[in-house]
């Protein structure tokens, strides 16, 4: 079977052509996948307004001749002009439509679209209220006239059918309001989303290079020391390179891959500081699995070495713990010396773009405080079990071990 396509013409306007299934480009092929997807999405929204008047109209005029019928005065000419009257609040209304449609009524502010909704309700409910009355006079001979006859009955036909178009008006627009307003808010989180994946993606582009140069760093201070050193660090180097990458795309790790990198990193700077770093973990092995923004724990012990160990003479010691905690965990690192007065909240880039991170994954949830502790600098990362964090690709321990 083929499929439909539309071509343009000569004077623009669109004629349907035939598309075998698998030929054409693969443009082509979306702009007809896209053309079906929209006509079929009109079609789905015409069968559901029209199923709604015709629905609409018949009950309401089957309860305005509920009196006839209980009393037993339903005869099959009655019936006919019920049907007739539905047809006359359909086409009234439908006319309302299409001057809200194509003169961009709902466009227009509130006192004038008020105006408007008032007079197309007496323009056309005066039509619709005439011709109830002409069809009343000739289907019912025997009964009083409305034309041309108590001009009290006529008014109260017309000034029925001004009011019930008004009304069929108010719940339009109140239906278009709540759409559009449903439409806004769904449009102004999908930004809001969006918004918040490219910050996180610009936060980890900062910290990869950050992490990177002062790897780099260790790395030249060993070159005219020990080559082989140098040799054995790069290729660590380029592990931990290839795990960072890795993780670009990626929320969340397990906690015992982070580690990994953590170990791989330490194990690197070893080679620098030498006896100076002294390495401690305290990883509860229940926790591996968990998952964390990846990274982060990284960060926080690239600045542990980097304002810590770097600046003492006498070098001292990296404790990296993590340990279950009430409805999440906390990851701690500890180093060896004293926070810089002012510093409580921490400055640099990689702590400032911690907080970020952790304001925009766990929405204020997550918690990370710096103190000092009986001579060492305490870090405490608080992370929340947080259910739809919890994706990550499978992990294997020991990857990035050396």
């Amino acid at each position: 079977m083929q499929g439909t396509n539309l071509e343009p013409t000569c004077n623009g306007a669109a004629r349907p052509s035939r598309l075998a299934p698998g030929h054409g480009s693969p443009v082509q092929q979306t702009a007809a996948a896209g053309n079906l997807a929209a006509m079929a999405s009109v079609r789905s929204r015409s069968v559901l307004y029209w199923a709604t008047q015709v629905v609409a109209w018949s009950g309401y005029m089957l309860l305005l001749g509920l009196p006839t019928l209980l009393d037993g005065g339903y005869t099959p000419r009655f019936g006919l002009v019920t049907a007739v009257m539905v047809v006359i609040g359909l086409a009234a209304s439908h006319a309302l439509r299409i001057c809200f449609k194509d003169l961009k009524w709902l466009d227009l502010p509130l006192g004038a679209l008020t105006l408007r909704m008032v007079a197309g309700a007496i323009a056309l409910g005066a039509i619709a209220g005439v011709l109830q009355a002409a069809i009343h006079d000739a289907a019912f001979p025997g009964a009083v006239k409305l034309i041309g006859g108590n001009g009290r009955r006529l008014a109260e036909v017309l000034l029925s059918w001004v009011v019930q178009l008004f009304v069929w008006s108010v719940a339009y627009v109140a239906y278009h309001y709540i759409v559009s307003s449903r439409l806004e808010k769904m449009r102004a989180l999908r930004l809001e989303a969006a918004n918040r994946e490219g910050q996180l993606a610009s936060l980890r582009s900062q910290l990869n290079p950050h992490f990177m140069f002062n790897a780099l760093n260790s790395i030249r201070a060993l070159i005219g020391e020990d080559p082989d050193r140098a040799q054995r660090a790069i290729t660590l180097l380029s592990s931990l390179l290839r795990n960072a990458m890795s993780t670009v795309k990626r929320r969340t790790v397990p906690l015992g891959e982070e580690v990994d990198t953590v170990r791989a990193y330490l194990t690197l700077e070893s080679m620098r500081y030498e006896e100076r770093l002294r390495v401690r973990f305290l990883v509860d092995p229940a926790l591996e699995r968990r998952p964390v923004p990846p990274m982060m724990l990284q960060t926080l012990v690239e600045n542990a070495v980097r304002h810590g160990i770097a600046k003492r003479k006498q070098g001292g010691e990296v404790e990296v713990e993590a340990k279950a905690a009430d409805s999440g965990m906390v990851l701690t690192v500890r180093n060896s010396g004293h926070l810089q007065e002012g510093a409580t909240h921490g400055s640099g880039i990689g702590l400032r773009n911690t907080r970020e991170r952790l304001a925009h994954l766990y929405a204020g949830k997550a918690r990370l405080d710096m103190r000092d502790e009986n001579g060492m600098v305490v870090c405490e990362l608080y992370l929340p079990a947080t259910p739809e964090l919890a994706e990550h690709e499978p992990y294997e321990t020991g990857t990035l071990t050396p």
